[in-house]
């Protein structure tokens, strides 16, 4: 890994200009990067990220940058976000991989049902040629570069608001939340329940009204947007990792001295190994304090899920010209 650049060379590219996007801003030496993400602030997966992201750049830099984090969707729903970055308004996001799929089809693979065994298998697929390939065609897509790619705090489970789920098969039927993604709707078809998509800031209100039944997430999501109150019951299948990402916007790269996007490119990096340490921790913790606070838990068998899973991902491998990603995967 490349030292870390002197306070001076970074303040002296910031005095010489450096025109972010019309929303950064370059002041008194200091560039201001501004970082979106729909999650409250606090132990959530992606304000953790955030954070993390944002202390390592102001060591890298110096202070010569700094990392502007807006939490809970403030600057916009995740669609506007990307559409912000690609005309360079704003300079980062840290999301899932499931809100790329209308733009990027091919990230969908990272994202289907029940083909990651644990948090290890995704790391290792990640962190190799797989791990590459799709930061390069995201970049090539959707002008939006992936620096690095992170975790949820949990795999996905069902949650419900008031149905004691305890086997596969009653989750036939159930309204549940997911995310507008093909991919996702079709995970939530393979376990028998009717997709229902909303933006992410609707769930509790949705819950609260009984708009839904309940929705798909992790723990921890649960916990910290105390989802909890309005769900009292979780099934636990694990079906989605939610492989996360910390993106930054081509624009903005462009705009900025070498020396500086090395920075940002390794803050990244290193923000990614520290939030990932969190992850199993954080779930643990998250599970048992559901527990405490009333909500009921069961453990439900993936493997009753598998053999149409299996399915789902070769037929839609083969639709979006990624067999090849499949295979890195299960290899």
């Amino acid at each position: 890994m490349r030292k870390p650049f002197p306070r001076r060379a970074f303040l002296g590219a910031a005095a010489a200009g450096l025109g972010l996007a019309c929303r950064s801003k370059a002041t008194a030496g200091q560039t201001v990067l501004r970082l979106s993400h729909s999650m409250a602030p606090g132990a959530t997966s992606l304000d953790t990220m955030a954070q993390r992201f944002r202390e390592s750049v102001a060591q890298k830099t110096a202070g010569a940058v700094k990392v502007e984090v807006f939490p809970n969707g403030t600057l916009g729903q995740e669609r506007e976000i990307i559409q912000q970055m690609q005309e360079g308004l704003i300079d980062v996001m840290v999301s899932g991989t499931a809100i790329w799929g209308s733009v990027a089809p091919k990230i969908q693979v990272l994202d289907f049902p029940f083909v990651w065994r644990d948090y290890d298998h995704v790391h290792a697929v990640l962190g190799g040629t797989l791990g590459r390939e799709a930061a390069d065609y995201l970049d090539k897509a959707a002008k939006i570069r992936p620096l690095a790619w992170c975790d949820s705090f949990g795999f996905r489970h069902v949650v419900t608001r008031s149905k004691d789920v305890t086997e596969a098969a009653q989750l036939a039927g159930l309204k549940l939340r997911t995310i507008q993604s093909p991919i996702y709707l079709r995970a939530v078809e393979l376990m028998g329940a009717s997709p229902t998509p909303m933006a992410f800031g609707e769930i509790y209100t949705s819950l609260q009204t009984g708009v839904i039944d309940g929705f798909e997430h992790d723990a921890s999501t649960t916990l910290q947007m105390r989802f909890f109150e309005v769900a009292r019951f979780m099934a636990r299948t694990g079906h989605i990792a939610g492989v996360l990402g910390l993106y930054v916007s081509n624009a903005t790269l462009a705009r900025v001295p070498a020396s500086v996007r090395t920075a940002i490119e390794e803050a990244a990096q290193e923000a990614a190994q520290k939030q990932r340490a969190m992850g199993p921790v954080e779930d643990q913790s998250a599970t048992e304090k559901l527990k405490t606070l009333g909500m009921t838990i069961r453990d439900l068998d993936r493997n009753a899920f598998l053999p149409t899973a299996q399915k789902l991902w070769e037929a839609q491998a083969r639709e979006l010209d990624a067999s090849n990603w499949l295979g890195s995967i299960r290899a």
